[in-house]
């Protein structure tokens, strides 16, 4: 089967998000770049998922548990 490639609704989706938990994690006292960079690894551990319409939420997920350090 062949692996899923990213496309330009999937990257605005994710960029979307991005902004998304950029705005909340920063009104909680949390700097924008330490945000970010919890997006862009987890966006890269998932980078090679078949099934990319749950990217956002897996992303969510895995950033308020490295945020709130659970993970």
């Amino acid at each position: 089967m062949p692996e899923a490639t990213p496309t330009t609704r999937d990257d605005a989706v994710l960029e979307e998000t991005r902004e998304r938990l950029v705005a909340r994690w920063t009104a909680e006292g949390v700097a924008p770049d330490t945000v970010r960079g919890a997006v862009s690894e987890a966006c890269d551990r998932l980078s090679g998922a078949r099934v990319r319409s749950f990217l956002p939420i897996l992303v969510e997920r895995s950033v308020r548990l490295r945020l709130t350090g659970g993970a």
